[in-house]
């Protein structure tokens, strides 16, 4: 099957969407299928004699286009609209196109997969309008973040939504700040993994706190086995892999009973879902397990056992049937240049 998946986000960006569509392409070669990755140029990209195609060392082709910085996040890029997508689309004689996460690149993609009569796949990922609310653009920003993507995936031939948590307005905070009621708890140390534009601030908030920056691959696992509690305290996300992450790794999880994490972690059983936005909930659910290793331990196996079965090739095997659903439908003659 040659599939394209056109993305928002790849490496060398370091998110939720980059990550899996990393996975997705890398499984799919490896069980003998073509895809091809269109995504946003890096920052400082080196020229290669195809300068469409990305140089990393990746078993599949990857093509970037021009990208110019998001607004308040320069460290990402928004992809645009460019004649590449379609050539490369043609090119590749892709079969059907995956849209990660869409919203410029990936309306882009959709209406150019449309002219070309390919079916398309787009998958929620990103919860674009409370994104649009905390970053200070209101009710008015969030109503045309909602009509935009629902623009996109109405017009999708399947929409994948890896959660069904409620997906609405919410707090405009980015909630990071609401861990810092655990810096005061004795005998607990917060430390805080990962980057972004708001880690100065939130150094100056929570100087007790320990960052440890971005890190990932067994460094970032090793980091995973030291801790004893996970809390997450963002209620935007529409599953959260962090979450899965702790839970593979044996921890409880505390996080926000909003979105994703009311599929991903089960009161009481795996850890503990606390009211979005009490920034007094997650430093006494912390308590409650620091105080209690017979609950950590309990929660942690219980959330590692939910968890065991949800590995990447199996996401990826009910990601190829529903590839196969949609190609399945009546399809327009293939377009050539």
């Amino acid at each position: 099957m040659r599939v394209a998946i056109i993305t928002e986000s790849f490496p060398p960006d370091v998110n939720g969407v980059a990550h899996c569509v990393l996975r997705v392409a890398e499984l799919l070669a490896a069980r003998g299928h073509q895809p091809l990755v269109i995504a946003p140029k890096p920052p400082r990209t080196k020229r290669s004699p195809d300068e469409d195609k990305d140089p990393g060392p990746f078993p599949y082709p990857v093509v970037r286009v021009h990208a110019v910085p998001l607004p308040g996040y320069p460290s990402f890029r928004l992809g645009l609209p460019s004649r590449r997508l379609r050539y490369a689309l043609i090119k590749h004689q892709t079969e059907v196109v995956h849209l990660a996460s869409p919203v410029v690149l990936g309306a882009h993609g959709a209406a150019v997969a449309r002219r070309l009569g390919l079916p398309t796949v787009a998958v929620f990922q990103t919860d674009l309008p409370s994104y649009a609310h905390a970053y200070g653009l209101g009710r008015p920003g969030e109503a045309l973040a909602w009509r935009w993507l629902r623009r996109i995936h109405n017009r999708a031939a399947r929409t994948l939504a890896p959660s069904r948590g409620y997906v609405g307005r919410l707090a405009p905070e980015k909630h990071v700040e609401l861990l810092a009621g655990i810096t005061a708890l004795p005998g607990v140390r917060l430390v805080i993994v990962g980057a972004g534009p708001a880690e100065a601030a939130l150094r100056q908030q929570m100087p007790d706190a320990l960052f440890l920056g971005e890190r990932c691959g067994d460094d970032l696992a090793a980091i995973y086995a030291s801790l004893d509690v996970f809390v997450h305290s963002g209620p935007y996300e529409t599953f959260g892999q962090t979450l899965q992450e702790a839970a593979a790794s044996g921890l409880p999880v505390v996080a926000p009973a909003a979105g994703g994490p009311l599929d991903l972690v089960e009161d009481g059983v795996t850890g503990y879902l606390v009211p979005p936005g009490d920034a007094g909930a997650f430093p006494a659910a912390v308590a409650r397990l620091a105080a209690d290793p017979a609950a950590r331990a309990a929660f942690g196996a219980a959330g590692r056992r939910k968890v065991l079965g949800r590995s990447w090739p199996a996401l990826t095997e009910e990601l190829i049937g529903h590839y196969a659903a949609v190609l399945g439908r009546p399809r327009r003659a293939k377009v050539t240049i």
